[in-house]
């Protein structure tokens, strides 16, 4: 059903996204990123890449650690234990491997992975049992991957680069909303970093167009057996985020009241919106005050000079050049604001919606 909510892990129940599935199923590098704002259906598009191409995989989600700002190497390692076990019950072949494993244990059908002390289980060393065990290939997803960046006890650079360059059978998938975040960490420009000049397969899923809202609308209600004709008004007042046209379509299959729905779908939206920004701020707590002070400003766009005013009309006092470009980057780098020709902009309208434009 399209106006479910919940991840789909099948075609039929998703609208669109053909060609961003297909890119994603080539595995045309041994690294591809599947980036778009939050909602856009990143993790539908990987699940069914998964589910048609068959192939075994370890899958992270790294969204449960942006709330504490930071995921340790032990939060990493029990993670990776649970998927290992996954599919060491399913494969049991993979144990013999896996017994070779510096910092592996295996017990029984399972195993457990030594995240501290000297002789814990390494990344590398995993990928490298998975590839040595991989008939075709696997797959090691891991969602939202930008929170590596804040990752402590550990840096996955190193594994990611061997795993690239000499790991045939393992493909990694990493997906971020954070997209400004993700190349930062990656560094595939920064010749310092493990990854630099690798060329990656990159997905990207933007927002749907007024054209593509309203025929993804009009299948989910023709589902339902309703009619809409106000598509515009939908489109005008949400805009093309698969994720808030989903809530609407829930919202109005309920009792078909246009207004209510909207109503509905904007209290949901922003109060999602506000809920994610202050996990932003729970890291940037000192400069709070200013954050939101930008996102103020820039919620119905705003030039350089006209966010600085703002800022220091907020703050009584002046603010340097380096301290706002450092305010601005982080905020692109998270996918809140864009840079455009009209200055600095809300990534997506409910954003600029959410802070008073």
């Amino acid at each position: 059903m399209l106006f479910d909510p919940a991840p789909k892990s099948s075609r039929r129940d998703f609208f669109d996204r053909e060609a961003e599935i297909e890119r994603v199923k080539s595995l045309s590098s041994p690294i591809t990123l599947v980036l778009g704002l939050r909602r856009t259906g990143k993790s539908s598009v990987i699940m069914i890449s998964l589910n048609e191409l068959g192939l075994p995989y370890i899958y992270v989600d790294l969204r449960k650690f942006e709330e504490k700002g930071f995921a340790s190497y032990r939060d990493l390692v029990v993670e990776l234990e649970r998927e290992v076990n996954r599919l060491t019950s399913r494969f049991p072949g993979l144990l013999e491997l896996l017994r070779r494993v510096e910092g592996v244990e295996v017990m029984g059908s399972g195993v457990r992975l030594r995240w501290g002390g000297r002789k814990r289980v390494t990344i590398s060393s995993l990928l490298e049992a998975l590839n040595d065990w991989a008939e075709d290939r696997v797959l090691v997803v891991i969602d939202e991957a930008q929170e590596l960046i804040n990752m402590r006890g550990a840096n996955l650079l190193p594994a990611l680069a061997y795993s690239f360059d000499n790991l045939r059978r393992v493909r990694v998938v990493l997906s971020g909303s954070k997209m400004g975040l993700l190349y930062r960490y990656l560094g595939v420009e920064d010749p310092r970093s493990p990854l630099y000049g690798r060329a990656m397969n990159e997905v990207e899923l933007k927002p749907f167009s007024r054209e593509m809202a309203e025929q993804f609308l009009r299948l989910g209600l023709s589902e339902l057996g309703i009619e809409l004709r106000e598509y515009d008004m939908v489109y005008d007042t949400i805009g093309g985020i698969p994720g808030w046209l989903t809530y609407f379509g829930y919202y109005y299959g309920q009792d078909r009241d246009l207004g209510r729905a909207l109503e509905r779908t904007l209290r949901t939206a922003l109060g999602l919106i506000r809920e994610e920004f202050e996990s932003f701020l729970r890291t940037r707590y000192v400069a709070r005050e200013r954050y939101l002070a930008i996102m103020r400003a820039v919620s119905r766009c705003a030039t350089w000079s006209e966010i600085r005013r703002a800022l220091e009309a907020s703050e009584g006092a002046r603010v340097s050049d380096s301290e706002l470009s450092n305010y601005l980057t982080q905020l692109m780098d998270s996918s809140w604001i864009v840079k455009t020709d009209r200055g600095y902009c809300p990534s997506e309208p409910l954003i600029g919606r959410a802070f008073g434009g």
